[in-house]
């Protein structure tokens, strides 16, 4: 009888300790499952602050995505903010002062003007924030770092397409984005220093202050105004679409050439239809990722280079399905 109460003892304590070592092992290892996962710390906070979100539309976008790209791949928090439109400087500066007073590691900015911009990128380095440009650059040496198309060499490639287009006595207009803005300021040169004919070759020159409505109604009056105009060409998205639109609007295909910078889906369906003849398109996608890890890099204490050009492709319709060209295009679709 003891021997079986023993048996019984010790097959009962058996199977306590057994339950315990698999509760012990399913709380260690399957307790995740019950509780959320802690996310892990950043090690950089980094504010970016654009010219815009959503004007003109694809280039900002593709931009954060780099942005984005870039933050899950290094382990920053990237934190995206911009005016609603490129114009609206003072409140970019706005922006930034709200930036400064968040404390970042880093704030990563695309200057709405060269000039304008200046004194709050001084706030910003006199608070001990690295400051890096993306896009548009600005005048101030205490910036670390710019990573962004040379917008030059930009206005080179602008020209030799304009030439190509129409005849070198023909006249041309060009709508530029922002006045002020460092990208229109060099891409306008760029093209007229290089044009055949230079500036006696321009016939008319305006901006549309980032906006394609705008763009669409004063390249309307433009091409009224100049009727010898031949080729019309828009410096960056919003100011090429309402150009293109303007075209149509008058009645102008195959009258008025279009070269255009960037790539939207809108401008490659106004290239498919021959509204389009060219445009040059920059790679926004790398813009936003490199600014963000050489900003990191920096912040690691690593040395990198004053200017990171991430350069600018030409596309005619003819190269326009091009494997190549189409991972620029479009940098998150499967190119077989």
């Amino acid at each position: 009888m003891k021997m079986m109460f023993k048996r019984r003892y010790f097959l009962l304590l058996a199977a306590l300790f057994f339950c315990f070592g698999a509760l012990l092992f399913f709380f260690v290892h399957e307790g995740r499952l019950l509780l959320p996962e802690e996310e892990p710390a950043a090690r950089y906070n980094i504010q970016v602050i654009f010219k815009a979100l959503a004007n003109p539309p694809d280039f900002w976008r593709v931009v954060e995505q780099g942005v984005q790209s870039a933050a899950a791949e290094y382990g920053v928090n990237c934190e995206v903010t911009a005016p609603p439109m490129e114009k609206d400087v003072d409140r970019q500066i706005e922006l930034v002062r709200e930036a400064i007073a968040k404390h970042p590691d880093a704030i990563i900015l695309a200057a709405s003007d060269y000039e304008r911009m200046v004194p709050v990128c001084k706030e910003v380095t006199d608070a001990g924030i690295l400051l890096v440009t993306v896009d548009s650059d600005v005048n101030y040496d205490g910036r670390r770092c710019f990573v962004g198309t040379d917008n030059v060499a930009m206005g080179r490639k602008l020209a030799e397409l304009v030439d190509e287009a129409v005849p070198s006595e023909q006249k041309i207009g060009v709508m530029g984005h922002v006045e002020g803005a460092r990208t229109a300021v060099e891409r306008r040169d760029g093209l007229i220093e290089n044009v055949a004919g230079g500036a006696d070759r321009v016939a008319a020159l305006d901006y549309c202050d980032g906006s394609e409505i705008v763009s669409r109604q004063r390249t309307k009056e433009m091409l009224i105004a100049h009727p010898e105009i031949r080729c019309m060409v828009g410096l960056n998205e919003s100011s090429a679409l309402g150009v293109a639109n303007a075209i149509r609007d008058l009645g102008l295909e195959g009258e008025v050439g279009l070269i255009a910078c960037d790539s939207s889906e809108k401008q490659i369906q106004f290239m498919e239809q021959g509204t389009i003849q060219a445009f040059v398109i920059q790679n926004p996608f790398n813009m936003g990722y490199l600014s963000v890890s050489n900003t990191v890099s920096i912040l690691q204490g690593r040395t990198v280079p004053e200017v990171v050009n991430t350069d600018s492709v030409i596309i005619k319709k003819e190269d326009l399905y091009k494997k190549e060209n189409q991972k620029l295009m479009f940098p998150f679709t499967s190119v077989e």
